[in-house]
């Protein structure tokens, strides 16, 4: 018998194409087309392009499996094909999904990531909505984020991660730690506009005197954005040690990819309407009210009939306003380097007249790389400008006065100016010069070791010129000098005319990193990096102050210098820190995850010696679902389980809180010049430090829902208060370590996809939070509550959110006077008044929601998308100043609440919610009947596109698509404002929100 050995005959084939990405239409370089369960195939070169042959027995049979970080695999059956077009979709869903865990140049894997962290992409932020800052987008769109939105243009939006970090100050001239998180972009630590402390030209109030703070994240374009990555807990924010205890956010914006250049432009256009705007007594009732005030009140001589007038002021300083926007951008990359640069202009012109915010962004970023050296430039200048002279909106004047005397005049009642006056006569600008610059090296050594250097520099020149006109009552001001001069002698009220303020803030922050990141894997199954570095930085702001009061002409601005009264003042703020850092993460199987950090701070802002902290976390994750049991579940696609517990703290003090701070006089008692020590120091003043412990589940299933939940506990201790001290010190308060709260809660988010089909998508996501905040100690002397009467107190037990005050239970129908339960007891206000005080306060309210939200659905046919987002809140109560209530006292020089009309008490027996119109009604500030339930939902954003199938039509470029917006569009109150009244609605901010529509076009090519 003869044996043949038949051995199989080797085929091979030469095969080529391109691999591309989906969202680029571009060649994707450096891709691997690799022969499934092999190591064996090709790397696609710079334009995206490969060719391989192939050996195999049964060539038609064989599976390449095509991958690039970031995009999704793909597999392909050969067959008879020796071309391929691959196109790869990012991994926007997948676990293959890229997360940046640190601005140090630090990503994983998504089921590589052990912390808490949430990502969130451009495509998902409504980048089409017309705010003036990026971080107004993250509004209901992250679990465990509040957003608060000013309703004025530009300002600062205020963010809190799981809760407020630090204990605010109450009643002290020291600013307060800062509760905002560390917000880094492009590995820039971007600088927090606060006040200067001790500092009353450069605060932070809402007065017509007070800085207008500017947002510094409306520094960046709104088309610039890439990502933001939102850090949690203590193993996601350990690397940032006493920077962190608030949260980390990482923002990334655009850069170039390699492949022919390509161009992108937009533009939108679109107008503003103001809603929920207070709504006043019109002529006619307003004469009513003021005469039954006068009459109750014994000024029968003022009692009058109505004249006729009714004067709608609120319609008079509002109007439609404008909003456009428009973006150019440039992209591509050659061998060795990849470039992106951009220009954008917008204006957003409020419905209150002459109010505008208007910026000009420009980015330039490049990336060099060759071998083992790579390096990359980030270049952001910006230029804004804001205009608000309209800072008399809230105050209405009667609608008895008209706008223009017989002469044409605007017209003036008492000592105050016409608000429509102001608003066209008064100067109030706020122009800012800043760039975002970084500059990044790497070397790479080996697979295995690689070495980063990073310099970033965040600066700003801010001018701010307020100008109030001599020619209406908001230039007027007493003087105790007689100059003929200034005085007007037709002026019956004495006045001196005209004030100017100049105000100039100069920021130069600056951030240095170097590190050593390291990975190796040990067999098949054992896997580590780290990372090792330290880090510098430096903030430096100079403050210039000059005013000047009355003018010889007082019909045009006028040099400060010319004033006949003056005051200058220049003042510097300077801090400086340093660090150590590492974290190194292990992995076994890639199931069992371990990570452990630590990070050695150094800050100027302490004494000597307490300005050394050290921080640090430890953190695992378990991949349940890849295990043996669950790993060829249907039902099953991923479930991971989370745990971390680490300390943070916060360095964001303040530059001099440590130490003591002078006031300086140079034309003092005899002339003399003198300095005097107006705050306390504290050489013992250390370290604010956050306990963080997290436990956290992953779970996605049915390929079509993915569910992400955290319980949180952030324990605070040694927190920095100002706390009252013994008169012997010669001083009213000192800043001391004499505050611990904790913040508690739950997380959870569900993103799903309902329909998947070729012509046919829904997509929707939720997400809820629930936090608990609780003051648990207190030391130091002197009364936990404020004394400025805003209703807010540091008591143990209790919230740092509580509102305290009194229980309002009605009107007294046969006085018409207020009344209050006090301890079981019925008082009226002045017996309230006379007889109890802040230590009498109860809890009443809490201006922390029960829990908040959003809801977001994407619903995609065919080449329409309708984009709707919402955000909700539930539980938060507001209180509202009085006079916007009232407070009948105001009624001499300006018009009130539209309620008083019909619910205010006019004869005995009168079931009434406003008391008596009368002068000597004494009125309790910080009582539930000021308090109002802010529970809402809110119609954030609707945006409805059409993509134009520029293949299909033959259009000459890439793509081009409309889209339709409205922003702001409405809110759903628990509690509903009466028709024709005041509700929380129109309380809940005395300036009025907009409501915007937009119509936009984009296209690149």
């Amino acid at each position: 018998m003869v044996f043949v050995d038949k051995k199989p005959i080797i085929q091979s084939r030469q095969i080529s194409g391109v691999v591309k990405s989906k969202s680029e239409n571009t060649g994707i370089p450096n891709a691997t087309v690799l022969i499934k369960g092999t190591k064996k195939g090709a790397v696609t070169d710079f334009d995206g392009k490969f060719t391989y042959l192939i050996k195999d027995d049964n060539i038609n049979n064989v599976t390449l499996e095509i991958s690039y970080l970031g995009y999704q695999t793909k597999e392909i059956v050969v067959g008879t094909k020796s071309y391929f077009d691959i196109t790869l979709e990012e991994a926007a869903t997948s676990l293959d999904e890229i997360v940046i865990t640190s601005s140090y140049g630090t990503a994983k894997l998504k089921e590589e990531v052990v912390g808490s962290i949430a990502t969130v992409k451009a495509k998902d932020l409504g980048l089409e909505q017309p705010v003036i800052s990026i971080d107004e987008l993250l509004e209901g769109q992250v679990a465990g984020v509040s957003i608060q939105i000013s309703s004025q243009l530009g300002e600062p939006v205020k963010i809190d991660i799981r809760g407020q970090g630090s204990i605010t100050p109450l009643n002290s001239n020291i600013v307060g730690t800062s509760t905002q998180p560390l917000i880094i972009i492009d590995g820039i630590i971007l600088s927090e506009e606060i006040g200067l402390d001790g500092n009353n030209f450069f605060d932070v109030g809402t007065g017509n005197l007070s800085e207008n703070i500017l947002n510094p994240l409306a520094k960046i374009g709104i088309d610039d954005i890439e990502s933001f990555n939102i850090l949690k807990d203590a193993a996601a924010v350990g690397l940032y040690g006493a920077d962190a205890a608030n949260g980390v956010i990482i923002i990334t914006t655009k850069k170039g990819r390699k492949g022919k250049i390509s161009y992108t432009a937009s533009n939108q256009i679109g107008v503003t309407t103001a809603f929920n705007g207070l709504k006043y007594l019109n002529g006619e009732q307003y004469q009513t009210v003021i005469n039954e005030y006068n009459t109750n009140s014994g000024n029968l001589q003022n009692v009058q009939p109505w004249n006729g007038v009714n004067t709608d002021w609120f319609n008079l300083l509002n109007t439609t306003g404008l909003f456009s926007r428009i973006n150019f951008s440039a992209s591509g990359g050659v061998k060795n380097s990849t470039y992106r640069a951009s220009l954008g202009y917008q204006k957003t012109a409020e419905a209150q007249i002459n109010n505008s915010f208007e910026k000009i962004n420009a980015s330039f970023s490049y990336r060099y790389n060759k071998d083992k050296f790579d390096a990359s430039l980030v270049f952001s200048p910006s230029f804004a400008l804001k205009k608000d002279p309209n800072k008399l909106y809230s105050f209405a004047l009667p609608p008895t006065i008209p706008v223009r005397d017989e002469n044409g005049n605007y017209t003036r009642f008492d000592t105050f100016g016409n608000p429509l006056a102001v608003a066209n006569q008064n100067i109030s600008d706020a122009t800012t010069v800043a760039f975002l610059t970084s500059l990044q090296a790497n070397y790479t050594f080996s697979d295995r070791l690689k070495f980063s250097t990073l310099f970033g520099l965040d600066y700003s020149d801010k001018d701010e010129d307020r100008y109030f006109s001599g020619l209406n009552g908001s230039g007027d001001f007493g003087t105790d000098n007689d100059s003929p001069f200034f005085r007007d002698p037709t002026d019956s009220f004495g006045l001196v005319k005209g004030r100017r303020m100049l105000r100039n803030r100069d920021t130069r922050r600056w951030n240095w990193n170097a590190s050593l990141a390291y990975n190796n894997t040990f067999g098949k199954n054992h896997m580590i990096d780290g990372i090792l570095g330290i880090e510098a930085r430096k903030e430096k702001v100079y403050f210039g102050y000059a005013m000047g009061k009355g003018f010889g002409n007082e019909s045009v601005p006028q040099p400060v210098e010319t004033a006949f009264e003056q005051d200058y003042q220049n003042d510097i703020s300077e801090s400086a820190g340093r660090s150590m850092f590492s974290q190194l993460n292990y992995n076994y199987k890639k199931k069992y995850f371990f990570l452990v950090n630590f990070r050695i701070d150094q800050s100027s802002a302490f004494g000597d010696d307490r300005n050394t902290a050290y921080n640090g976390g430890i953190g695992a994750s378990w991949n349940i679902s890849s295990e043996s049991f669950l790993k060829d579940s249907e039902f099953v696609d991923f479930l991971r389980a989370r745990i971390s517990y680490g300390t943070t703290g916060n360095s964001r003090i303040g530059s001099y809180r440590a130490l003591g701070l002078y006031t300086t006089n140079f034309n003092g008692y005899n002339g003399l010049d003198y300095a005097n020590l107006t705050s306390a120091p504290n050489p013992n003043l250390t370290w604010e430090t956050n306990k963080k412990f997290n436990v956290g589940f992953d779970f996605n299933f049915l390929k079509r829902f993915k569910f992400t939940t955290d319980f949180f506990r952030d324990k605070i201790i040694d927190q920095i208060v100002s706390r009252n001290v013994i008169a012997e010190t010669g001083f009213r308060e000192a800043q001391i370590n004499g505050a611990e709260m904790y913040n508690q809660g739950f997380e959870f988010a569900l993103n799903t996809t309902i329909i998947d089909k070729k012509s046919l998508s829904w997509n929707s996501s939720f997400n809820i939070t629930t936090i608990r905040n609780e003051v648990t100690s207190l030391v130091g002397l002197g009364s936990a509550f404020s004394t400025a009467e805003v209703a807010r107190a540091q008591t143990v037990g209790y919230a740092t959110s509580t509102i305290w005050g009194f229980d309002f239970i009605g009107i007294d129908p046969a006085t018409g006077r207020e009344l209050f339960n006090v301890n079981n007891q019925i008082y009226d206000s002045s017996q309230v008044r006379t007889l109890f005080g802040p230590s009498d306060w109860k809890p009443i309210g809490d201006s922390q929601a029960d829990f908040f939200g959003g809801f977001n659905n994407t619903f995609q046919y065919k080449n329409l998308t309708l984009n709707v987002m919402m955000s909700f809140t539930y539980g938060a109560d507001i209180m509202i100043d009085r006079v916007l209530f009232d407070n009948y006292r105001v009624l001499t020089n300006r018009n009130i609440n539209v309620n008083v009309f019909e619910d205010a008490w006019f004869n005995q027996g009168d079931e009434a919610i406003h008391p008596i119109i009368i002068d000597n009604n004494t009125l309790i500030s910080n009582s539930t009947k000021y308090l109002f339930d802010t529970s809402h939902i809110k119609l954030r954003s609707v945006s409805l596109s059409y993509n134009m199938p520029v293949k299909k039509w033959k259009i000459p470029l890439n793509s081009l698509s409309f889209t339709l917006n409205g922003s702001n569009l409405f809110y759903w109150y628990k509690n509903k404002s009466p028709k024709g009244k005041n509700g929380v609605a129109e309380f809940r901010n005395q300036y009025p929100e907009s409501r915007t529509f937009t119509l936009g076009i984009n296209t690149t090519f």
